[in-house]
Parts: structure tokens; sequence; C-alpha cells
């Protein structure tokens, strides 16, 4: 699918509608709006464990997603609504549609562990100074925050949605500026009672006045490619500049009356092709990117004494979802938590898990969930090895085995690794005979074929788990190197070209741009 109408789904389709905010609510803060915001100091470590894992957590589920929260279920409910809302009014407002073979799966796409309080979020995941992040999956993607200093849940829910949004239904990869900004600005997004939609709102006083008195300039926020973190960023600063540069290329017009917008789909296709940000300003829209701070800054102070415009629409007719509400019992409480906090915080996962199997020694997922946060590749096979034996039929487990029997021996071409790797094999082809839907399954096939036989047998594998994850660098490495090894050469440039762009790893982007001077000797002058 070509993406280039990310942003211009926005702009033309709803021009008509242009129209002053309902009322100039203004955010008193950056963090209502654009949910990454600095926080209360961290409680000791131990209380806010102990807290968090004593509380009553519950899930509230549809189709789409689910929700596991602390929160009290009045709340839960009408959190759940109103990220339906959202799901199905910035669902208008993006390209493509939702993986027909992901919509299938009978587990929802994403879960989103919301915290009451913010202080046990940032206790937590030790992340003193943001409210929430997004961490997408093969299996299930999770968003997990808090709410903001003010209180409110529902602009960061949006926020870090959105981030899901992107990565599940858009094809091209974006620069983290644009990304960020494009969240914010749809975590202002409002249905009224009769349906409408508002977006492009937000804390304009805030904008103006780093506009006025930067501390960051527009320009050096455009070169942000791949991350954003407080070590090297005033967040506040640069996420409320990330908005206002979106906001700015969706709604400003250019000295001809006609708007940014118009080409600002053609400006992220070109980032995508590995064009930075700043020299794609210049060419797709006319910007010198010296100029863009003072453009933005003459736009905005238009708007002093009166909100900018916004976009209004009806929301899309659509089918209400009913949800399921139901609290969960302690082994279930402590495997959502630990599987949450499993990436960022290891030996917390770790410590969760091990309560977990005292209580139920040979539970399967905390088994599966251990073996991942277990640092010794030995003792991570063999923790994967008692979870299969406990559960032959689960196909999680099979495929946890096979990335560890990979893992243990990463050089399928020596002998003494061929039989590992034929053996994780046959645990991802059971997992997947189990589960069709099993992405990441189909992508340890595809690398298995890759390494160990004919590059057109991985190829299928591949294909579905780029599927399920258009926006992993790592997925179009692996599918490029097998599309040259295939003779598709073409094909082969453009997979390996995602990566050499968009891997956040150097090492990576290194490999790509190697395999494609390789391409290029391959076809001579």
């Amino acid at each position: 699918m070509h993406a280039a109408t990310l942003a211009v789904a926005l702009a033309p389709a709803f021009a008509p509608t242009l129209a002053p905010a309902f009322a100039p609510t203004l955010a008193p803060a950056l963090a209502p709006t654009l949910a990454v915001t600095l926080v209360a100091a961290v409680l000791t470590t131990t209380a806010a464990h102990a807290a968090v894992e004593e509380r009553d957590w519950c899930v509230v589920s549809n189709p789409h997603f689910e929700i596991v929260t602390d929160l009290r279920e009045r709340k839960a409910l009408a959190l759940a609504s109103s990220v339906d809302r959202f799901r199905v009014a910035a669902s208008a407002l993006l390209p493509g549609d939702v993986n027909a073979r992901r919509a299938a799966s009978p587990t929802p796409a994403l879960r989103l562990l919301v915290f009451k309080r913010s202080r046990d979020f940032a206790a937590l995941f030790g992340f003193p100074r943001i409210s929430g992040f997004a961490q997408p999956s093969l299996r299930q993607s999770l968003l997990v925050f808090g709410p903001s200093p003010s209180g409110k849940l529902n602009t960061i829910a949006f926020h870090e949605y959105t981030h899901h949004l992107l990565r599940s239904r858009v094809a091209l990869n974006l620069p983290i500026w644009y990304e960020e900004g494009f969240a914010s600005y749809l975590a202002t997004l409002n249905v009224d009672k009769d349906d409408v939609v508002t977006v492009g709102r937000g804390p304009y006083p805030l904008l103006l006045h780093l506009l006025k008195k930067p501390k960051v300039r527009a320009e050096v926020v455009l070169e942000e490619r791949f991350r954003v973190d407080w070590q090297r960023h005033d967040l506040k600063d640069v996420y409320t500049l990330a908005w206002g540069i979106v906001r700015f290329l969706l709604h400003a017009k250019r000295a001809d009356g006609e708007r940014h917008a118009a080409a600002v789909g053609a400006f992220l296709d070109a980032i995508d092709r590995g064009t930075p940000s700043p020299l794609a300003l210049r060419e797709q829209l006319g910007i010198a990117p010296e100029q863009l701070h003072e453009l933005m800054l003459r736009h905005y102070e238009r708007f002093q004494h009166s909100q900018p415009p916004v976009f209004r629409f009806r929301l899309p007719p659509h089918q209400p979802s009913p949800f399921r509400y139901e609290c969960l019992d302690e082994a279930n409480k402590l495997l959502a938590l630990a599987d949450a906090v499993s990436r960022h915080r290891p030996e917390r996962a770790r410590a969760l898990y091990e309560r977990l199997l005292e209580q139920l020694p040979g539970h399967t997922a905390a088994l599966v969930g251990l073996s991942r946060v277990q640092p010794d590749e030995g003792e991570a096979l063999a923790i994967a090895e008692g979870a299969v034996a406990a559960a032959p039929a689960n196909a999680t487990a099979l495929v946890r085995l096979a990335e560890t029997l990979m893992a243990s021996c990463p050089r399928p071409t020596e002998d003494r690794c061929a039989r590992t790797w034929t053996q994780a094999a046959e645990a991802y082809a059971r997992a997947l005979s189990l589960d069709p839907l099993r992405a990441d399954a189909a992508l340890g096939l595809g690398v298995f074929h890759l390494h160990t036989s004919e590059a057109r047998d991985a190829l299928p594998h591949l294909h579905i788990a780029l599927a399920h994850a258009p926006w992993s660098p790592r997925i179009h490495f692996y599918l490029g190197h097998a599309l040259q090894r295939a003779g598709a050469t073409r094909a082969a440039r453009l997979h390996l070209r995602k990566t050499a762009h968009w891997h956040p790893d150097p090492r990576w982007r290194q490999r790509a741009f190697k395999a494609l001077d390789e391409l290029a000797e391959a076809e001579g002058p």
C-alpha cells in the first residue's frame, strides 16, 4: 500500500469543515495533551511495588483491545468506551485497513496496562519523567501509562494508541519527531454527544512561548529520526515543538493560499525512502529548514487571542463494541504485571514470575516469561523446555523454545548447530499448526529457511510476518535478503533500504547497506 495519504487524509478530506474550536479550553500544562511530561518524584521501589501487586486488577476487553487496570469498574468502563470511540474516529484519519489476519486472531492485537496512580507507573518501570510508552509486538502490542499530573487519562491513552494505529495500518516509517507530534495532535481528539469529532486543539500559549524564547529550535527537532529521550532532551519542549510542527504542516497555508498539507504525503514518502527531514522539507514543501521556526512563529502569533482553526467531522458509522469486565485472580495479576515490565525491568519481572511459580509450579505462561528474562542462555533454554514439557500443545511455549534453541547456536551452517536449528524449525511448525496466525512463528520459520535451505521457501513466511509488522526494519532485512537470493533484486532493494534507513541499531543499518552494495555490484555498471 502506498502511504502518501497519511497527512492528506486529514487535510483535503476535511477542509470544508474547518471552523473555530467549540470553546477555548486551553490546557494549563503540556501533560494533558501531549502525554509525555515530568511526573512526581518516584516513591521507594519496595513500597510502590507492594501497593501495585496487592491492589485489585481487572480487565475490560472487546475484540480490538483489552485494558488491564486497577481503576474502579466505572472509570475502567468509561476509559474503554472513550478509547473505542477514539479508535473509530482516528481510523477515519489514517490510510489503509487493519490487517485481516491480525483482526481474525482471537487475541486482541493490543493490551493497555493502565495505572490509577502515576507514581506506581513511575516506580514499577523506573521511568521518572514520562507518563506512558508504546511497545509494538508481533503477538500483542502493549501500551502502558498512568494519569498525567492533572489526573487525566484519555489524552495519554489516545497519544499512545496513535502509535499502535500507525504501526498497524501505515506502511511507511516515520521519523520520531513526526510520529510523536502526530500522536500528540490526535491526542487532542474529542467526540461530543452528537458524535461530532474535533481535532486540533492544544497548548498554544506554551507553544508560542517556546517559539518566542526557544531553548531548542524547530529545525533541531526536525533532525531527530530514531528516538527522543530525557537524557538528551527537555521532553516537554521537544514534544511541544514536534506537535507544533505537525499542526503547522497540516493546517498552515502557503503564500499562494494553498495548505502545506497537500504536499505532506510526498514529504513523508521522501523521508521514508531515506531523505533527511530537513532536506525533504526543502524539496517537497519548499520550506528552508532554517526558516521553519520563524514561519511557525508568524503563523501561531495570529492566534494569540483565539484558538486556531480545528478539523471537524462526524464520527463514522460503527457498531459499538460490547465490553467484557472481569477481575484477575492472583496468578493472572502477577503475570500481567511481569509481562508488562519484562523488557524494561527484567530483574523485577523475574521476581514476579518466580513468585507466581511458587504458588503454581509448572505454570506455562510464567515459565515462558521467566525464560525471556533469564540472562543465562542455558538456563533460559532449560526453562523453555520445561514450559513445553508442561504444555506440549501451547503455541507460545513452542515459539519460546524455538527462539532459545536458535539463540543457543547462532551459526546454523556449523554441523553442531544444524540439529538445533532443525529442532527449532519443528517447534515453530508445530506452533503454526496450532495457531496459523502466529506471526512470530512465521518469522522464525522464514529465518530458518533463509539460512538453511532455499530462499524461496522463506518468502511466504516472511511475507506473513511483514503483514503483521510493516514497521519492523528487522523483518524487512530478512525479506530483502531472501528476495536478493531469489533473484528479485528490485523488490530486495526496497526492503533492504527500509532497514538501512530505519533500523535504530547502526549495526543493522550497516548490514543492510552492505547488502545494497552487493546488489549494485552484482548488477554491474
